[in-house]
């Protein structure tokens, strides 16, 4: 069950499915300039009746730089 509140959410976020909304996640870290390394690993259990779970992770390399 998606847990989408629609007035909250970016105008797009309900037309996507699961994996266009971790596309979108992606992108937002790429525009942000510095993240490196981003993924979407999905951690769902394999359980019936479990929900999804999903994670958007990047490296933020702004943390290295002087």
């Amino acid at each position: 069950m998606d847990r989408c509140f629609p007035n909250k959410a970016v105008a797009i976020w309900p037309q996507l499915d699961d994996h266009g909304q971790m596309q979108l996640v992606e992108r937002y870290l790429e525009d942000a300039g510095n993240f490196t390394d981003i993924h979407s690993p999905v951690r769902s259990p394999r359980r019936l009746f479990s929900e999804p779970l999903y994670a958007a992770i990047g490296e933020d390399r702004s943390i290295y730089e002087p």
